[in-house]
């Protein structure tokens, strides 16, 4: 082929240009050059190497050391690109056969970025199909073009990048050379959409173009990164929750912070988010028993038996009773009165907790009230003198009331209605520096419930 094709060769990488041009004059264009090496050995021509025999021997490459390629490429969606690209070199070597022709060369590119469709930003894998015109010397061919590489974009905005490519060129025409094209150069993109506000989210695309923004929220900013955009969230500088309109609530309760009058507890709409524990209608802050159920008129306290005095106050909780009594009714004032008195007459001998016949006599007319009054709980106390260990004194008072115990359930008493409690030396009724004050300090006693 003579060199009157040459201007050809050029056309027809005009017309690619003009072509592309026209047809996507909203899309990102990429301007790139660079050096390039032509390669005739692995190509399985005659003469030549098999496929890609020795394609890493770069003895077999022809160099230009300068720039020696430009191209254009224009992105049109899907991951494809549309591109021209010329390139001319010297070649020295034909594989092992020395030579010294000139070398020119254009392309029609359709480049398909494997990466940007996976989702990469800034390593981008591509393939390319083609066809172009080659002249090696004088002699020109038509060329079918497959080939490979990677790009690699530097920048916050990713605007400048390095490419790397090898093109195998074949050719149907017999005077045509088989060869490789291998490509290093930097890459530029330009002519994108405007971005009025600089978030890298062209404008047409950016729901709000005036206002930096992310990419997750289209462009819209979100100050406080909750992943609602500032334009929806009634806390813009807070970080919340979708299902507050980007407001916090610490405590959970569903009650935004800001309405929120106790934020690290989790409570009730109609408390404003305060806690009601006990769920009786009553706000902990304003609950004298917060963890027991109970009445507005006793400040959330409970009164199982209803006479208005509440039950820790009550000395009969399960049974109405009046003030002056301790919440107890008057026939439980003269059950007391015979309980204590009956108390006075129980006396356990030295260093002992057996119940004596006299003493048994008196703890059945404790059976008699207990029985008549069926309703009755008891307590036992016992206690000792200060005759001995302080230890030993206490277990000997749990002792005697246990054996107390022991006598009214032996006479029908439910071991459910008592209770024994010893409290060793720690209650004297008389001084213990006397035998006769130690006799009385030896005892048990009754108290009803």
């Amino acid at each position: 082929m003579k060199l009157f094709r040459l201007p050809l060769l050029f056309a027809t990488g005009l017309f690619s240009f003009c072509n592309l041009q026209a047809q996507s004059e909203e899309n990102p264009w990429q301007f790139y050059f660079g050096i390039n090496s032509v390669d005739t050995f692995p190509t399985g021509a005659s003469g030549s190497g098999a496929l890609f025999e020795e394609f890493l021997n770069i003895d077999h490459w022809n160099i230009t050391p300068f720039p020696s390629f430009v191209g254009i490429k224009n992105y049109i969606g899907a991951g494809f690109s549309l591109g021209t690209r010329f390139s001319f070199n010297k070649i020295k070597h034909y594989g092992t056969l020395t030579g010294d022709d000139n070398y020119y060369n254009a392309d029609a590119t359709v480049t398909y970025y494997l990466g940007q469709v996976m989702g990469f930003q800034r390593l981008l894998p591509i393939l390319e199909i083609g066809g172009g015109y080659a002249i090696f010397g004088e002699t020109g061919a038509g060329y079918f073009n497959l080939g490979a590489g990677l790009e690699y974009w530097f920048g916050e905005k990713k605007k400048t990048g390095i490419v790397l490519e090898s093109i195998y060129k074949n050719t149907g025409e017999r005077y045509g050379t088989k060869h490789f094209q291998h490509l290093l150069g930097v890459a530029f993109l330009f002519g994108a959409d405007p971005d009025r506000d600089g978030d890298g989210i062209i404008d047409k695309e950016d729901a709000c173009p005036d206002i930096p923004g992310t990419q997750a929220l289209q462009g819209c900013p979100d100050q406080d990164g909750d992943g609602i955009t500032d334009a929806q969230d009634d806390c813009p500088t807070v970080f919340g929750i979708a299902a507050l309109k980007g407001c916090p609530d610490r405590d959970g309760d569903g009650i935004p912070d800001a309405q929120d009058t106790c934020p690290d507890t989790a409570g009730l709409p109609i408390f404003n988010g305060c806690p009601d524990t006990d769920k009786d209608g009553i706000q902990d802050a304003e609950d004298d028993c917060p963890n027991i159920g109970g009445s507005i008129a006793l400040k959330g306290c409970p009164d199982r038996d209803g006479d208005g005095i509440k039950d820790e106050d009550d000395n009969c909780p399960e049974v109405a009773g009046s003030p002056e009594n301790s919440g107890c009714p008057d026939a439980i004032e003269e059950v007391v009165i015979q309980l204590d008195e009956i108390g006075q007459r129980i006396y356990f001998e030295v260093d002992s907790s057996e119940i004596t016949p006299q003493c048994s006599i008196i703890i059945d007319e404790v059976v008699t009230l207990l029985k008549i009054n069926s309703g009755y709980f008891v307590e036992v106390h016992g206690h000792t003198d200060s005759t001995g260990y302080v230890e030993y004194n206490q277990t000997l008072s749990e002792r005697r009331a246990s054996a107390v115990k022991d006598h009214l359930i032996s006479k029908g008493i439910s071991r459910d209605r008592i209770q024994t409690l010893g409290f060793g030396e720690t209650r004297p009724v008389q001084s213990n520096a006397t035998a006769e004050g130690r006799k009385f300090n030896r005892r048990t006693e009754f108290k009803l419930k």
